[in-house]
């Protein structure tokens, strides 16, 4: 990891499209925030995602070199959801703005937030609808002037920070565009941190609403109106840094350093790894005029991961009622034969659900095979380690994500394979077959020296130990529909058994066999 931090800079997230944002607008700071932070993370380029909804912000997948999705209204949070689900290996980031992600796609950020899934989301919030021509968002403040809004808006405007811990994220900041270094600093925290990290980044709309955020903002008055975070020191803001903030009868209090003998002792001191939320929302309720503005880290906390907890569900279940398909699924534990253009409607009966299992009758008749003594059956028990060593074993190759789709090519023309496992010594990735080089290569036009080889992998559908037997393998390859799988060898590497090499194990098991028994008639 130490390595990747060396080799990638910023210059690696840049993407070739052209940046189409307003001149002057916020977001070009948080872009490059961005592009300065994911080098310094040692994640692989290609475990990011990004996904965005609609609106200014969400364009972010366009010009980051990353895999992205720029998805529908709202939504972003939910697909950001099943990608990581369905691959909690990958670093996945939401871009949204106010309006995307506060209306209509409040209820999906709620829920994301309250499963504490291991992603980051940026909310950009410049108090107005930008790509849609300066309409209000629902965080726009009372009594604004605009096109939707002509006589002032009526309706209270929503804190985003309080939503967040109203929905327990376990991470809550909050940035200001005009200082990207601190930007920087948040997003990194929250990328580091195991569980969703919502970041608030204050932004204004140069054309629709450029003085969104004016009396904080600017840096000449910065000092005076933002009250910087900073864990475990006392809550202290000023050009001269001699305000603070303390409690007077359980609410919050400017106070000024040296007047009515007050010191930095009275202050409050910041804690953002409280539990309890409550110290965290009375800094929400900080707000210029009548207090700066904080920005920071307000909550950090550690709890369960979502992706984490479901895989360990998933693997308890599949202890206990064995591996599932989604044919069975879809049939489930009765159905209804309907015929004769309706006339005829059949229930059916006496089949359990097990029953209807697939997978499971396929592991019966497995177990009922094994008890045979004929050679074809029989071998059947031999470990699928032999399978390995007997049979050209040599030409299993390891290539990383990160290699060429060009590099995968000439590999199987020199060792003249049909599979390459994908990873490294340690973990595997995917599979890359011929079959995946016709379908995405050879009948497409995509350039196959600059993608890596992830980009056409397939996942690994499952592991197998050496010690499994034959018909464990079988089982598995017919469930998958692959006609490879790895297999884990004593010495902590990786194998590949073909369905070609059982086929030829088990003729010559059944060939010796036979001869031996025609030579003794």
């Amino acid at each position: 990891m130490e390595g990747l931090k060396e080799y990638l800079t910023r210059q690696d997230f840049v993407s070739s499209s052209e940046v189409r944002w307003c001149p002057g607008c916020g977001d070009y700071a948080v872009l490059n925030a961005v592009q300065n932070v994911l080098p310094r993370l040692g994640i692989p380029k290609e475990k990011y995602v990004f996904v965005s909804g609609i609106g200014c912000s969400s364009r972010f997948p366009y010009y980051l070199d990353t895999y992205g999705f720029h998805s529908i209204h709202g939504r972003a949070p939910t697909i950001a959801t099943g990608v990581k689900v369905a691959n909690p290996e990958l670093s996945v980031w939401v871009i949204t703005g106010d309006g995307d992600g506060l209306s209509i796609g409040g209820n999906h950020l709620i829920h994301a937030l309250r499963r504490n899934l291991d992603i980051n989301i940026i909310l950009l919030n410049n108090r107005i609808y930008g790509l849609t021509k300066g309409q209000y968002s629902p965080t726009s403040e009372k009594g604004k002037i605009t096109k939707t809004s002509p006589y002032g808006v009526i309706d209270e405007p929503i804190n985003p920070l309080r939503i967040a811990l109203a929905s327990e994220a376990t991470f809550v900041a909050r940035a200001v565009d005009t200082d990207p270094k601190h930007i920087a600093e948040v997003l990194e925290a929250g990328a580091e941190h195991k569980g969703t990290s919502f970041v608030e980044i204050l932004q204004s709309c140069v054309i629709f609403n450029k003085k969104a955020w004016a009396d904080i903002s600017d840096r000449a008055a910065r000092d005076d109106r933002l009250l910087y975070l900073e864990q475990g020191k006392p809550l202290i803001f000023g050009e001269k840094r001699n305000k603070g903030i303390m409690f007077r009868c359980a609410d919050p209090a400017v106070v000024t350093i040296g007047e009515q003998g007050i010191t930095k002792k009275d202050l409050l001191v910041h804690d953002m790894h409280r539990e309890d939320p409550v110290y965290a929302s009375i800094l929400t309720r900080l707000d210029y005029p009548d207090f700066p503005l904080p920005v920071g880290i307000f909550r950090s906390v550690k709890k369960p991961v979502y992706e984490t907890e479901l895989e360990g569900q998933i693997k308890e279940v599949t202890a206990l009622k064995g591996r599932r398909n989604l044919q069975a699924l879809l049939r489930g534990s009765e159905y209804w034969t309907v015929s004769g253009n309706g006339q005829s409607i059949k229930r059916s009966s006496g089949i359990s659900s097990l029953a209807n299992d697939e997978s499971q009758v396929m592991d019966e008749q497995a177990h009922l095979l094994l008890s045979s003594t004929d050679p074809l059956t029989a071998s059947l028990k031999t470990k699928v380690g032999k399978i390995f060593y007997d049979y050209d074993y040599k030409r299993t190759k390891i290539l990383s994500p990160r290699d060429s789709i060009g590099k995968a090519i000439a590999n199987f023309k020199a060792a003249h394979m049909e599979c390459i496992l994908v990873g490294d010594e340690k973990r595997l990735y995917g599979i890359l077959s011929e079959r995946d080089i016709i379908q995405n290569v050879v009948l497409t036009s995509i350039d196959r020296e600059r993608l890596p080889i992830s980009a056409i992998m397939r996942p690994i559908y499952e592991i197998m130990d050496e010690t499994n037997s034959i018909a464990d393998v079988i089982n598995i390859l017919s469930i998958s529909g692959h006609r490879h799988v790895p297999i884990r060898l004593k010495d902590g590497g990786f194998g590949l058994v073909t369905i070609r090499q059982i086929l030829r194990f088990i003729h010559d098991t059944v060939e010796q066999v036979e001869k031996k028994e025609a030579e003794t008639k």
